[in-house]
């Protein structure tokens, strides 16, 4: 089979939809496919629609040759790759672990609504983010939609009137167990970047209440690699990501896979899979956070969490995900 991947980024750049793009291309490849990538690349620095029509134009020599395309986002990269599909008889499988419009909102109003809340509770839409909902809505009724949980697939499917028979959920991966080593500093690490949904002014609010009870304990708030990230891991204390919303939280996956304790939002994809194994709390209550990041520094709840994580062991490989994408194209 022969397959393009269509992605806003690609390493070297960071960020959890290139690797996704990189691993599924290995992996479809290791499966006998043909696979080529398609990026954004430098166009990234053009103005919003600009950016879109270059990208547009860039793909029209790979759909003279390609058939079958897999979308990683539902705007920058679907939108032209929709509008062009039609012209080249194109099928298009657009998977997303996101919402463009939701995070879009966030930034600008700083309106803290979980994803769950956001289309029935938001406050009235600027131009802008009435012309990304139309578009979006307009690009996943002409394609077939994979996403990453059912929380998206439900939300959307009832939000954009998408026939809910032609959309399919494929979980990401998760690799291989990677234990981690006993702690020598209390470093907590929280690896986000500076976007809104992330709850950073509630975040570090909370921490620093902490810290100033518990001056020992460290934020590792740096921006790192997937490798050095994993193996910074290794020898941190716990792990945060109490985010507006995570849909599919492949940071806390990794934490699970290093059997480090962790404190999650409840607003996540993966609530009912991961809750078992972690602290779960409501994002947008700070007292509730700063309890939470308190009780790990009991050492009986600390080893109670410990022994809670250390009993995960699901393993998902990216080859598992390649063989549910052929699945579906097939």
């Amino acid at each position: 089979m022969e397959i393009l991947i269509a992605t806003g980024i690609f390493p070297p750049e960071i960020g959890g939809p290139s690797r996704y793009a990189q691993e599924l291309q290995f992996s479809l490849r290791r499966a006998g496919h043909t696979v080529e990538v398609v990026t954004y690349g430098r166009l990234k620095k053009l103005p919003i629609g600009i950016r879109h029509i270059a990208f547009g134009i860039r793909l029209i020599s790979y759909l003279m040759r390609y058939k079958t395309v897999i979308a990683l986002d539902t705007f920058s990269v679907a939108l032209p790759l929709v509008f062009l599909a039609g012209f080249f008889k194109t099928q298009v499988y657009i998977r997303t672990g996101g919402d463009f419009l939701w995070e879009a909102y966030l930034e600008r109003s700083h309106d803290l609504l979980p994803l769950s809340g956001f289309y029935s509770h938001h406050q009235p839409f600027t131009r802008k983010e009435r012309m990304i909902y139309a578009l979006t809505g307009y690009v996943v009724r002409r394609a077939r939609m994979i996403f990453s949980t059912k929380l998206q697939q439900d939300l959307w499917c009832a939000e954009y009137r998408i026939a809910k028979e032609h959309t399919h959920i494929i979980g990401n991966a998760i690799e291989e167990l990677t234990p981690g080593e006993p702690p020598h500093e209390k470093i907590f690490m929280w690896n986000v970047r500076s976007l809104v949904f992330k709850n950073l002014t509630i975040v570090r609010s909370a921490f620093a209440r902490v810290q100033a009870k518990f001056p020992d304990i460290i934020l590792d708030d740096g921006i790192y690699s997937h490798k050095e990230l994993l193996e910074r891991m290794k020898y941190c204390y716990a792990v945060l990501l109490p985010s507006i919303t995570e849909i599919s939280p492949n940071f806390i996956l990794d934490a699970a896979r290093c059997h480090k304790p962790f404190i999650m939002t409840k607003y996540c994809g993966l609530e009912e899979e991961l809750q078992p194994y972690g602290l779960l709390v409501d994002p947008l209550n700070e007292d509730e956070l700063v309890v939470a990041i308190k009780s790990l520094l009991d050492p009986r709840v600390y080893e109670q969490e410990c022994e809670k994580v250390s009993k995960w062991s699901t393993v998902r490989t990216y080859d598992a995900v390649a063989r549910d994408f052929i699945k579906v194209i097939s």
